[in-house]
């Protein structure tokens, strides 16, 4: 062993820890250790504006922690980022995109590769799964990737480089392909490289150009995409010596051509320069060589043989095809200097030919061997050159004829035949491959370029991450004296506001509301950093290590709560004991929550910030009516900071005789009615959805119902009574109930174990009153409910018709109020509808015991909680809408309405044509159906009926006033109104035509009334009245009506035995006369009445009129008068009679005149009791107005 040798065993481990000591990890962790030393050892020394950051363990174990979990974060990012790259790589290419969509071989050919790679990954994890785990991922090795024709050669070097491949023990072969050929791309997997083995038709296209070209774009695809910095370390090209020697010059031009069309996508695509390694295969085929290296050993034939360009600085390829002549030279002259040693070791005459002849054969492929690499590497002006490492000299196996250019050239230039060689016999031996690939190319994997886009990209990210850590030092610094001058600014403040607290403090009177307190207290709690900062989060720019604020405001909160103490507490209990003082008995709910809020200050351990808060938000909103929703908030919000702190304040000290004197008050109200009373607020907190006509409709029905109360159709009845409240209240009684005994605290201190022995009953207590309020609100609210005013029959028909529509809104109210009042079957297994007879006994035995504890007698059984009122209240209307299937009672109603409906048209259509109105019987049956039905059923009948009969009727008194207004009254008021007899003062007389034309038999009043009004008028009586029962009345004034009566009497008075003008009758007896005079005549129509003195007269008959003397009536006597008592025309008698004075004597009329001072007197006895004598009963008449 030589000194080399030794130096190498003993330095390889040496050298190994070395870099095992410089690995990346290694180092940061050894670093990180340092520093978390410094921390620990150092941190407590630090101090930073007096503060001492790092002086308690707990945060110098956080730093430390911090460190290491920064550098696990990293490293553990590194080796999910090689992962996610390999598995990326592995996943790219397994998965096959497709890399020409319109070529459907290319999709296969891409995809056959993804196939064959995932075969490959899943026997390699087999065959080594320290693969999964180790850092030898595929992506960190380098990658080269083979190319050339097909045929030459590359997968047989590979084959037989020498190398260790993982997956040959497990497949039998170092790659997922055969020796014979590669059809698709073989993935060879070494300890040192990944070695990608490319169809040889990748390189030449010349078989399917373009399923070729689309397979090749798509595998350098995956190539750049998943090694975006080094997307392959080399490119191994293969050219094989039968192609050198065989092919004629074109088809060498083309390959060379297509291998360098090659190179420059991958230049192009990839994004890098890479090193070229040109590899001459099959060497084995040139003549005599298997004869010259027979000889070698193993480590002869590992060997390197051929030209390694020197690097140059940029690497030059011009320089490297320029020397490329005189190195393939001195190669041949290696040889020559060995001829004669292997003709020496040779005796077969045709094997040293053969040897002979090596070197020459060697030196047959330099011409073409130069012209090829000058095609694929001489530079151009359009092409950036490729970069050529090296030419290199192989043999994989030797299989094949040799091929011998020297006597093939020589026999065709004597035209000798050739000799034709026999072919080689496999040795299963390679020639100059694993050193070159080990030693050589392996070893300048970092030799390619970086990508130079992912160069750029990194170098603009080191720029910028530079540039942000200058920026975020500058941010720094600006941030921290920001900082430090706001810090100042706020000492400042809070000095400056503190200084004003004590000023309001000192100025704060001794007296006067709460409302006095409100600027010290807004004061302090705006305190900077204090109370109403609390909350309130700190900007970055404000703390950088620099805050005071935490100091300041611990200070300012203490100072505000002592003044919350001092200042508002005094006024809420002052509040509290004047509430309870004033307290009204009738008001027990208020006063308990009062007498509560009160105890809670006093009696810690019963303290409940929420409730005493509710009680004085309320108090002050109704205590304080001059003070703005602002102070009243601001009261609210000190309020809330007083309580928050109270629970470890002194309790106040309570008036104890205060507290017996409401205790005794409130002992009034039954503890069911105090527990129903809370759980009813309760639940009607919740704001459950009331149930009103509009929301049981479905929709606005303002045209069809109203509210007596003027309450709008929107609110109804609230939610607390309705099937969601029920279920809520039941829900929450027995949770109120144990409530209410847990707060016995506030009334009776022995209370508690009361209403938990009888919870059950307590429970059914208050069920109890609310089924009695239920009942309340519910008939309330139906009797409310009216059908909306009708103001036409028009209307009345539409709103009668969409009452009795299949959609019918009636039928949708009474349905949902049906649905609301059945409180049956609602409750579940858990409430008291529930509760079995076991439960039921266990109520009244704890009746029983609260009775016992109580004193006094037994009580009566509890009822059943179960058996609600509600039910049986509204079983009328429950019926009424049944079980909505098949038909139901109210289909009935609603059939009447219908009717209703076209009894409206029919009535309207009579209006139209003035007509009389039809019969309102329908109304009437309407009514009589509305009597038995249940509300609000019963009431909106009764409204269609009274609202249809006014309109009906009101349409006959409108018709009725027309007619009369067109045949009567115009008569009535031209001839009759205002004339004499019916006016004593008027001078105008109504002729007697125009009197029988209108008051006689037959006459326009007679015949009108008994034509239109008759039906409607009860005359049975001395004073006609308008008939209340078989009719409805029509509603017109009874003045109307004793015009006509008065009408009818002048009819009977002036017109006898059906005459058409009016007449009188009556007889006439002189009484007395003054004895002055000796004769008086009273001749009336031509018919004297004498009267002589000293004789006795009888009566006299008179009937007007007489037709004698045109109704002349004149009184004289003897002596002769100055000026007789005279009238004239159809009513002279009548007018004679104003000018006597009439006494009555029975049914007689005694009748005296004055004649100039002379006393006359007569006797009238009329023919008739129903006379015009009596003047009374026709001088009250006018003409009938409007009806």
């Amino acid at each position: 062993m030589n000194f080399s040798t030794l130096f190498s065993l003993l330095w390889s481990p040496v050298e190994r820890f070395i870099l095992w000591l410089l690995k990346p990890w290694l180092l940061s962790l050894i670093g990180v250790a340092l520093l978390s030393l410094l921390v620990w050892y150092e941190g407590p020394l630090l101090a930073f504006n007096g503060s001492e950051p790092l002086a308690p363990e707990s945060r110098r174990w956080g730093l430390i922690g911090l460190f290491v979990l920064v550098w696990v974060s990293y490293f553990a990012w590194r080796l999910w980022r090689a992962w996610r790259a390999n598995r990326g790589l592995m996943a790219g290419v397994a998965d096959a995109p497709s890399v020409a969509p319109g070529v459907r071989e290319s999709q296969a050919e891409v995809a056959e590769l993804g196939e064959r790679m995932r075969s490959a990954m899943a026997v390699l994890r087999k065959a080594n799964p320290g693969w999964k785990m180790s850092g030898q991922y595929l992506y960190q090795l380098p990658w080269y990737m083979f190319v050339g024709a097909p045929g030459s050669g590359k997968t047989t070097a590979l084959t037989h480089s020498g190398l260790q491949f993982p997956l040959r023990e497990a497949m039998g072969s170092g790659a997922i392909g055969g020796v014979g050929g590669t059809r698709h791309c073989d993935w060879w997997f070494t300890d040192e490289a990944v070695l990608l083995d490319t169809a040889g038709r990748y390189t030449t296209q010349d078989s399917y150009t373009e399923v070729d070209k689309a397979a090749w774009g798509g595998f350098l695809d995956l190539l750049k995409k998943y090694r975006r910095q080094r997307p392959v370390n080399g490119v191994i090209v293969a050219l094989s010596v039968s192609d050198l020697l065989q092919q004629t010059e074109a088809q060498r031009q083309a390959q060379a051509v297509a291998i360098r069309a090659r190179i420059n996508e991958l230049y192009e695509r990839l994004g890098l320069r890479f090193p070229v390694y040109v590899i001459i295969t099959k060497c084995d085929l040139l003549a005599g060589f298997s004869e010259f290296f027979e000889t070698f050993g193993r480590d002869e034939r590992a060997q390197v043989w051929g030209v390694t360009f020197p690097l140059a600085q940029p690497p030059q390829v011009e320089t490297g095809l320029a020397s490329f002549p005189g190195e393939f030279d001195a190669l041949e002259r290696q040889l020559q200097r060995r001829v004669l040693e292997r003709l020496q070791q040779e005796r077969d005459l045709s094997r040293r030919a053969l040897l002979y002849s090596f070197p020459q054969q060697f030196a047959s492929l330099g011409d073409g061997l130069t012209r090829f690499l000058n095609t694929v590497f001489e530079a151009n002006r359009y092409q950036e050159p490729a970069l050529l490492r090296g030419v290199y000299f192989t043999s994989g196996t030797q299989e094949g004829s040799p091929i011998d250019r020297v006597l093939t050239s020589l026999a065709a230039s004597f035209g000798l035949g050739r000799k034709v060689l026999a072919p080689n016999v496999a040795s299963g031996r390679s020639y100059f491959i694993t050193r070159l690939l080990r030693e050589v190319i392996f070893k300048e994997a970092g030799l390619a370029g970086v990508n130079h886009q992912e160069q750029r990209r990194r170098r603009l990210l080191g720029r910028a991450g530079r540039m942000a850590a200058g920026v975020a030092f500058v941010l720094l610094l600006v941030g921290m004296t920001i900082s430090y001058t706001r810090n100042l600014q706020l000492i400042a403040d809070a000095s400056s506001a503190a200084t004003n607290v004590a000023q309001l403090a000192k100025a704060l009177p001794a007296e006067g509301d709460v409302l006095v307190t409100l600027p010290l207290l807004n004061a302090a709690r705006a305190l900077p950093s204090g109370y109403s900062d609390g909350d309130r989060s700190v900007p970055l720019l404000s703390r950088m290590g620099l805050y005071q604020g935490n100091k300041l405001g611990a200070g300012a909160v203490t100072l505000y709560r002592r003044l919350l103490r001092s200042t508002l507490l005094p006024h809420i209990v002052a509040n509290l004991e004047n509430a309870l003082r004033r307290g009204d008995a009738s008001n027990q709910e208020f006063l308990y929550e009062t007498l509560r809020a009160y105890l809670m200050l006093g009696e810690r351990q019963f303290f409940d910030a929420p409730s005493v808060q509710a009680w004085v938000d309320v108090d002050w909103r109704r205590e304080l009516p001059q003070a703005t929703p602002a102070q009243l908030q601001q009261l609210s919000d000190h309020v809330t900071a007083l309580l928050e702190a109270d629970d470890e304040a002194e309790p106040v000290q309570l008036d104890s005789a205060l507290v017996a004197k409401v205790r005794l008050a409130l002992a009034s109200m039954p503890l069911s009615q105090r527990i129903y009373n809370r759980v009813k607020r309760q639940v009607d907190q919740q704001h459950l959805p009331e149930l009103s006509v509009n929301s049981a409709v479905g929709r606005d029905v303002s045209s069809l119902f109203t509210r007596a109360s003027g309450e709008p159709l929107s609110r109804g009845v609230s939610g607390v009574y309705s099937i969601a409240g029920y279920r809520e209240l039941t829900r929450k009684t027995p949770q109120a109930v144990a409530e209410m005994a847990k707060d016995s605290w506030v009334l009776d201190r022995q209370e508690s174990a009361q209403i938990a022995g009888a919870n059950p009953a307590m429970q059914a207590a208050v069920l109890e009153l609310y089924y009695a309020d239920y009942i309340r609100q519910w008939d309330s609210f139906l009797a409310d409910v009216h059908l909306a005013p009708l103001t036409s029959l028009g209307q009345a028909s539409l709103v009668t018709n969409v009452l009795a529509a299949s959609d019918s809104p009636l039928r949708a109210l009474l349905v949902a109020v049906s649905k609301e009042t059945t409180l049956e079957g609602v409750l579940t297994s858990t409430t008291i509808k529930d509760t079995d007879q076991r439960v039921r006994d266990k109520i009244a035995a704890a009746t029983q015991k609260l009775q016992s504890a109580l004193g006094g007698d037994s009580p009566a059984p509890v009822a059943d909680a179960s058996a609600n009122p509600v039910d049986p209240h509204f079983a009328a209307l429950h019926r009424l809408v049944g079980n909505g299937t098949g038909p139901q009672p109210v289909d009935e109603v609603l059939a009447s309405l219908k009717d209703a409906g076209q009894f409206f048209d029919s009535a309207d259509a009579a209006r139209r044509s003035a007509a009389p109105a039809p019969s309102n019987e329908v109304l009437g049956r309407l009514k009589r159906s509305g009597d038995t039905q249940p509300a609000p059923l019963s009431t909106l009948l009764r409204d269609v009926e009274s609202g249809g009969t006014a309109l009906t009727l009101g349409n006959e008194k409108a018709r009725l006033n027309a007619l009369w207004e067109a045949s009567g009254a115009p008569f009535c008021r031209a001839a009759i109104d205002g004339r004499y007899p019916l006016v004593r003062s008027s001078a105008r007389d109504a002729t007697a035509d125009d009197f029988g034309k209108f008051f006689g038999p037959g006459g326009l009043m007679d015949d009108f009334f008994s034509k239109n009004l008759a039906a409607y008028v009860d005359m049975s009586g001395s004073q006609w009245r308008w008939r209340s029962t078989g009719v409805t009345p029509l509603n017109i004034s009874q003045d109307v009506l004793n015009q006509f009566q008065r009408g009818a009497k002048l009819r009977d008075m002036f017109f006898v035995a059906g005459a058409r003008q009016p007449s009188m009758r009556f007889d006439l007896k002189p009484l007395g006369a003054d004895p002055a005079l000796s004769k008086v005549t009273l001749d009336i129509d031509g018919q004297p009445v004498v009267f002589d003195a000293g004789t006795v007269a009888d009566f006299a008959s008179i009937s007007l009129p007489s037709g004698k003397s045109g109704g002349l009536v004149r009184l004289d006597a003897t002596p002769g008068l100055a000026s007789p008592l005279r009238s004239d025309g159809p009513w002279g008698w009548l007018r004679m009679m104003d000018k006597a004075v009439v006494n009555t004597q029975g049914e007689q009329l005694q009748l005296t005149f004055n004649l100039e001072g002379h006393r006359v007197a007569y006797l009238l006895r009329a023919s008739s009791v129903i006379n015009p004598f009596r003047r009374d009963s026709f001088e009250q008449f006018h003409c009938p107005g409007s009806f």
